[in-house]
C-alpha cells in the first residue's frame, strides 16, 4: 500500500476518499481510530461509549465522502467532530439524569456509564445548588412534592394556594432547574475537553 503520511499523500487521500474508495477510507480510519478513542475515553470514561462514537464519526465522515476533499487539514477536522459528539453526548446524558420527572430528588441521578458514576456527586452538588437558586415559593412547592412526597392537592391545602398554583410553580421550578443544569454540565464538558485537547 502506497505511503499516506506526509501531508500531499494525505490530500490524494482524501480525493480517493471522496472517489468512493473503500481502501483508502480503510488506511484513513486506521491512522486515527487510536488517536480519536484514547481522546474520547478521557472524555467520556468508558470503552463502549468511546467506540461507538468513534464508529458515528467515521461512518458521517464515509456518509459525507463527496465534500472530503474540501478538508484542509483532516486531523483537525476529525478532532472537532470528536468534541462535537462527546458535547452531544453529555447533552444526551444531562437530559436522561436530570429529567426531573416525577421521581423522587434521590433518584435523579442514575449510573449507566463510568461516565455518569464519575460526576454523579457533582451532579446531586450542582442540582441542590439549584434549588436554593429557586424563587422561595418554588423552591418550598419543589421541596414538598419532590423531597418530601406530598402531592399537588396535599400541598395546596397546606399552602393555602389552588392546586392550579402549585402546579405551575412545580411547571416553572422544573423549566428554571433543567436550564440551569444542562447549562452547567455542557460548559464543564466544555472546559474538561479544552484541557484535554492540550494533553
Amino acid at each position: 500500500m502506497e505511503d499516506y503520511e506526509n501531508n500531499g499523500i494525505e490530500s490524494d487521500l482524501l480525493l480517493r476518499i471522496g472517489e468512493g474508495d473503500k481502501v483508502a477510507f480503510s488506511y484513513l480510519f486506521d491512522m486515527y481510530h487510536n488517536k480519536m478513542f484514547r481522546f474520547l475515553l478521557k472524555v467520556t470514561h468508558s470503552e463502549s461509549t468511546s467506540q461507538d462514537l468513534v464508529q458515528d464519526i467515521f461512518l458521517k465522515l464515509w456518509q459525507n465522502r463527496e465534500r472530503i476533499s474540501e478538508i484542509d487539514n483532516i486531523n483537525a477536522y476529525l478532532f472537532r467532530m470528536a468534541q462535537n459528539h462527546a458535547l452531544n453526548e453529555m447533552e444526551r446524558f444531562t437530559k436522561r439524569t436530570l429529567s426531573l420527572s416525577e421521581s423522587h430528588l434521590e433518584d435523579y441521578v442514575t449510573y449507566s456509564t463510568p461516565l455518569e458514576t464519575l460526576i454523579s456527586n457533582e451532579i446531586k452538588e450542582k442540582l441542590t445548588e439549584a434549588i436554593k437558586k429557586l424563587p422561595p415559593q418554588q423552591q418550598r412547592v419543589f421541596v414538598l412534592h419532590k423531597e418530601e412526597g406530598y402531592s399537588y392537592a396535599e400541598i395546596a391545602d397546606r399552602l393555602n394556594l389552588s392546586v392550579s398554583t402549585i402546579h405551575n410553580h412545580m411547571h416553572q421550578a422544573l423549566i428554571k432547574l433543567r436550564h440551569y443544569m444542562a447549562n452547567t454540565y455542557t460548559n464543564l464538558l466544555l472546559i474538561s475537553i479544552t484541557i484535554l485537547s492540550c494533553c
